[in-house]
């Protein structure tokens, strides 16, 4: 008999360790979800895209900016998304052009 109670519980271990640790996972992510907001923003790590519509003209003329740009630092290439992604870095960080930006804003409205 003990023998087969032996191998019953041996049996049953992964099964148990299973059910414990989805129970932690569960306590786990309820507690996470008490701070889910706070914590969406820092551990999100794919990109998320933004696009932006501009006109054939300034299309063009970011393109040779792009161009010349890539030439001057000596890049293979410096795409609409790099610049994009520059500009909104700066924007974040940089108070003087956080102003002209608005002032921009507020005189295209």
């Amino acid at each position: 008999m003990t023998d087969r109670a032996e191998r019953v519980t041996h049996q049953a271990r992964p099964a148990i360790r299973r059910h414990e640790s989805g129970a932690r996972s569960a306590a786990q992510h309820r507690s996470a979800d008490a701070g889910r907001v706070q914590l969406a923003e820092s551990t999100r790590t794919k990109p998320i895209r933004r696009s932006v519509d501009l006109s054939p003209a300034c299309h063009a003329k970011l393109n040779e900016w792009c161009a010349k740009t890539a030439e001057e630092i000596g890049a293979k290439r410096v795409t609409g998304q790099d610049v994009m992604r520059a500009l909104v870095d700066r924007l974040l960080v940089d108070q003087s052009l956080a102003r002209r930006i608005r002032a921009d804003l507020s005189i295209n409205t």
